[in-house]
């Protein structure tokens, strides 16, 4: 979840204010996406240490990690409101489905 939020960082960027101390205003845009992706890995890793992982579980968080680490490298700070405000938003959404369709009985 921490990584679906830098998209929005990103995006407010410009907006936000300077006392707010946003990864993005800190450390950069472009250290902030290498930052999302690291916590993706992290995410992918901490998640197949689990001993009861079946194959499903595996394919949908390599499929969600994609599709996170495809919007924080898409993401600018001149992105449409609607490229966070829906498409980045929908991730959570797509998740659950996922796992409703391939996991779901």
């Amino acid at each position: 979840m921490l990584a679906i939020i830098i998209p929005f960082d990103i995006r407010d960027v410009n907006a936000d204010s300077q006392s707010l101390k946003t990864l993005p205003q800190v450390v950069g845009i472009k250290k902030a996406k290498i930052i999302g992706y690291i916590l993706l890995f992290l995410f992918i890793g901490l998640e197949c240490l689990k001993s009861n992982l079946s194959m499903s579980i595996v394919y949908i968080l390599f499929g969600i990690s994609l599709v996170t680490g495809l919007f924080i490298k898409f993401t600018s700070v001149k992105q449409s409101r609607y490229y966070t405000g829906f498409w980045v938003e929908a991730i959570p959404i797509i998740w659950l489905g996922l796992f409703m369709l391939f996991l779901g009985n």
